[in-house]
């Protein structure tokens, strides 16, 4: 289902012990990025919209702040910038387009 300009994220995986990893997943199916816990980031404020993060299957999960993080890997470190912070996704997923 489409929602327009709202947050969206899709993932799925088969291995369970996947979701309890502290790593970023990159996935081309998330319009904004999305963290599970607030711990790390920077300049966090909480969110004062309405809007919520959709997944897969329609339901809409409360998006609680936003914050800014710094992604680092082996080549070159990248500025994540408007991350959301919802508490009830099981994975951090940085938004590839």
């Amino acid at each position: 289902m489409h929602h327009g300009n709202q947050a969206s994220a899709n993932l799925s995986f088969s291995d369970a012990s996947a979701a309890n990893s502290v790593t970023w997943f990159p996935d081309t199916g998330v319009n904004q990025h999305v963290t599970l816990d607030i711990i790390g980031m920077t300049h966090a404020e909480s969110y004062v919209g309405n809007d919520q993060l959709y997944v897969g299957d329609s339901k809409g999960l409360v998006i609680s702040n936003t914050a800014h993080n710094i992604l680092h890997t082996p080549k070159r470190a990248f500025t994540l910038s408007n991350i959301l912070h919802v508490s009830q996704i099981k994975k951090r997923l940085v938004s590839i387009q």
